[in-house]
């Protein structure tokens, strides 16, 4: 005798892979969390004497225009300028700022309005302050494209609470993977248009890094660019299949998207030492942690997050909720 009956709870189909004992337990309060610690770090990085100078404006927000049309360095040129007037005020009114972001992510009360400003705050800064990330400029995933400030919106989205009084112990997002996908996907094609598509690129991105970094960074700056060979795409070649696998896996199935996730945050760990010289945090003008370290939290939150779509039987080759069970003899 068989009968088709529901294979879980309504809640526990709903949530799919977030339900598995062996999957990490990642609510949406705890990546709130890592993010207002992001957030107060970079606003502590504001507070650094050589941002309340002018180097704020000529050596933080203006190189963001070099090499950018002008629809991008244009408005990040008069960010720049307005800026000059009075670094000092400036730079105090930001650090104050995405301080209290940070404080108001942390405090339970407060997180979903502190998280709904932090989301236009970011895309502000990624547009005026990063130059949209590089991404008309030649750059990739390895010297820290598309932009940290991108990432902190999109998982200022992923976490915020539906109301003020939410706990938190939801799972992230569903749509979490997809922009896990986009991002390593589009980390592929940025790696292949022209400024980064050649060996050459690679090597001179990492020779650049060397110049103003300790001496003991810069030997590993230098000896890793004379290890790539100048000539050829070999080493892009193997970056872009890299990304692509990573961005595909996480559409896959449960240890497929476990898999490739894991190769996105080693793979991000090691742009963020390779290509982005860990946010190059002895500068003195260094005002967030890079790409790499918040792309890894964004691998950590897809993890916790539920499918973004519904499961596929690869018996019947249908998307279903239901299945077929037999009942017990005697029934």
């Amino acid at each position: 005798m068989t009968q088709d009956t529901e294979q879980a709870p309504a809640a526990s189909l709903r949530a799919g892979l977030a339900d598995d004992p062996a999957w990490p337990r990642v609510t949406r309060r705890g990546i709130q969390v890592a993010l207002g610690l992001v957030w107060a770090l970079d606003g502590l990085l504001q507070f650094q004497p050589a941002m309340f100078t002018r180097k704020f404006a000529t050596q933080v927000i203006a190189p963001a225009a070099a090499g950018q049309p002008v629809f991008v360095s244009g408005p990040v040129n008069e960010a720049a300028r307005i800026i000059l007037h009075q670094p000092a005020v400036m730079d105090l009114a930001f650090g104050l700022f995405q301080l209290a972001l940070g404080v108001g992510i942390l405090c339970p009360r407060s997180a979903r309005w502190a998280l709904r400003a932090s989301v236009a705050w970011a895309l502000a800064v990624w547009y005026l302050g990063e130059g949209l990330g590089g991404l008309f400029s030649g750059a990739s995933l390895l010297t820290g494209a598309p932009g940290a400030a991108l990432l902190y919106a999109v998982l200022g989205l992923a976490v915020a609470p539906r109301s003020t009084g939410d706990p938190g112990t939801r799972r992230p997002a569903p749509w979490t993977a997809a922009a896990w996908a986009a991002f390593w996907l589009g980390g592929a094609v940025l790696q292949l248009l022209p400024g980064a598509d050649t060996n050459a690129s690679i090597s001179m991105s990492l020779a650049m890094n060397a110049s103003g970094a300790p001496a003991w960074f810069a030997a590993l700056d230098n000896r890793l660019s004379a290890l790539v060979p100048y000539y050829g795409v070999s080493i892009v070649a193997d970056l872009v299949v890299l990304q692509a696998l990573v961005g595909i896996g996480v559409l896959a199935g449960v240890r497929t998207r476990l898999a490739a996730v894991i190769l996105g945050i080693m793979l991000s760990l090691v742009y963020w030492v390779t290509g982005q010289d860990l946010g190059q945090f002895w500068s003195g003008i260094a005002t967030d942690p890079s790409t790499a370290p918040v792309a890894a939290l964004l691998g950590v939150t897809v993890l916790g997050s539920p499918p973004w779509r519904p499961r596929f039987s690869l018996r019947t080759g249908r998307r279903s909720r239901r299945r077929t069970w037999r009942a017990p003899p005697g029934a």
